[in-house]
């Protein structure tokens, strides 16, 4: 099969690489859409300590598939979209906090950018989600980023009539910005690039290419992982307001924060990390029923994802 696979430091190449075998309890997967994960371009350009080189890139949490081979008769033929899977049995796991599970993440499993690939048995049994016929492919691919967006609208308060501002304007920004839009909150995306910026003029969006000055916010959502700029964000949070760290940082990065905001106008800065089981049931109820993701890749008119309302966690 045809695989795309890097060998080093900004080197990949297309290549034949044989056919992939399951093992009992495993199945084998044709890859129909994938996406690329941030951690694939970081992957590409300098590698990673826990990843050797060489590998098929991408993730398979973020692909979708069908006919799997030597897999259960249930499974034949069916249209897949696969997510991490906790064990369930860790302390976090207990406390359903899957997203942080002691083990999730022992297993890694790339390759996604491949013409099949082999799903191990954990995911298999617990990360394999059934996907609608009226979710398209790359609808089915955006699975593992909106259940993080999900995970992290959870962990803060995002209420009808109130603001938001999203740092970045990428597309985990327009995921954001559509689900916030759709549940009536009044949303500003800062960007640099006008490209990106002009799609959230589809979501009603107030685009901006510089941060305001003056203006306060209910909520502010980071999606750079610049600590340079987290560390300025808790200054454009009303009192009581929510900062998500969103995006993920280096282990040793440091964040200074205003103790004074924090405290005395009990401003709550707040990080996000993956997604639970339950997150990734509700993102594909999202992607089935139509809800705000379908703006991007699918067919169905976008509808607000009934007006749920996050809580604190």
């Amino acid at each position: 099969m045809r695989a795309l696979v890097c060998t080093g430091p900004g080197v990949a190449t297309l290549r034949q690489v044989p056919d992939p075998v399951p093992e009992p309890g495993e199945i084998v997967v044709r890859v129909t859409a994938a996406l690329t994960c941030g951690t694939d371009l970081k992957l590409f350009r300098r590698g990673h300590p826990k990843i050797p080189f060489p590998l098929t890139l991408a993730t398979n949490s973020r692909a979708s598939s069908r006919r799997s081979a030597r897999a259960p008769r249930s499974r034949r033929g069916a249209r897949h979209s696969a997510v991490t899977a906790p064990c369930g049995t860790c302390d976090a796991c207990r406390a359903r906090r899957g997203n942080l599970c002691e083990s999730a993440f022992t297993e890694p499993l790339w390759g996604a950018f491949a013409e099949r690939l082999r799903v191990p048995p954990r995911i298999t049994s617990r990360g394999v989600k059934r996907v609608p016929a009226c979710v398209s492919w790359e609808g089915a691919a955006l699975l593992d980023p909106l259940a993080s967006v999900v995970h992290g609208l959870g962990r803060v308060r995002a209420e009808r009539g109130s603001t938001a501002l999203l740092i970045g304007a990428g597309p985990v920004a327009f995921l954001f910005a559509s689900l916030l839009s759709d549940a009536g909150v009044r949303v500003s995306v800062v960007g640099r690039r006008s490209g990106r910026l002009a799609r959230f003029e589809t979501l009603g969006a107030e685009r901006l290419t510089a941060r305001p000055e003056g203006r306060r916010f209910s909520l502010v959502v980071d999606t750079t992982g610049d600590p340079a700029i987290c560390s300025s964000l808790p200054a454009l949070a009303e009192g009581g307001g929510n900062v998500l760290l969103f995006a993920g940082m280096a282990r040793g990065a440091r964040v200074e924060v205003d103790a004074f905001r924090v405290h005395y106008e009990e401003v709550s800065v707040v990080g996000s990390f993956h997604y639970t089981p339950t997150d990734a049931d509700r993102a594909l109820t999202l992607l089935a029923e139509g809800g705000s993701p379908s703006r991007v890749s699918s067919r169905r008119r976008a509808r607000s994802p009934s007006g749920r309302r996050p809580s604190r966690t």
